[in-house]
């Protein structure tokens, strides 16, 4: 963005903020959700998709722009953010990163208009250190088969796509053989758990995703390239 579009978005985003949000900081504590008028103002200023290339429909926030809107963010709970953070952040870069020209094509717009990606990648035994990750994706002629788990997923119930990262080779351990694929939400055998009972962060939403056969075409897979899920989730 050039320095006259940024202002006008930071200043946009700091009224928001402290007109919208922050007034009604209590009821978000009570209900455990971002109000839908919010959410929708989010959406009508193009915050689910700050970050997002403009020539996909976001806003091509630099990262020191992100940073400078972090700080406004910050100016109230942190749920109001975490509400569009996996779009702008890890789940949305790796397809602005690592994604075919079809996969972006496809998804970025839809993020950048209020869909909701969510990054599975944590598990009962991986997190930070992938290395004990054990969700499975099986190469099923043209398409492959996911099973496995996630927990702590941000914004899991709300999501309708899932960055989702799985074992395609045959090591059981470690970071090599990860694979990662865009798991839409409404597939059959993908299920979302209760939303996990915090302390804190009330309208921040995180829960366990099951997959269970949730069969994928090829075009799935991020990359079209089998392992690069490792390097993908750390760009």
């Amino acid at each position: 963005m050039d320095a006259a579009d940024f202002k006008a978005v930071r200043d946009a985003v700091r009224r928001l903020v402290r007109e919208d949000v922050v007034p009604r900081e209590e009821e978000i504590e009570e209900t455990d959700a971002i109000p839908e008028d919010v959410r929708r103002k989010a959406v009508d200023m193009g915050l689910f998709g700050y970050t997002l290339p403009e020539d996909h429909g976001g806003l091509g926030a630099s990262l020191s722009e992100d940073v400078q809107l972090a700080f406004e963010f910050g100016y109230t709970t942190p749920a109001f953010r975490s509400m569009f953070g996996t779009n702008n952040g890890i789940a949305g870069k790796v397809l602005v990163n690592a994604g075919t020209e079809e996969q972006q094509r496809h998804w970025l717009p839809r993020l950048a208009e209020g869909a909701v990606a969510s990054f599975a990648l944590t598990e009962a035994e991986a997190g930070s250190d992938p290395s004990g990750l054990t969700t499975r994706a099986v190469k099923d002629g043209d398409a492959y088969l996911i099973s496995g788990s996630k927990r702590f997923i941000t914004n899991a119930p709300l999501a309708d796509l899932f960055v989702v990262f799985a074992r395609t080779g045959e090591e059981n351990h470690g970071t090599k053989g990860i694979s990662v694929f865009l798991v839409e939400a409404g597939l059959t055998g993908v299920s979302v758990g209760p939303k996990d009972h915090k302390t804190g962060q009330a309208g921040a939403w995180t829960a366990e995703v099951f997959f269970d056969n949730v069969r994928v075409d090829e075009a799935a897979l991020v990359g079209g390239q089998e392992g690069a899920g490792f390097g993908a989730g750390r760009r």
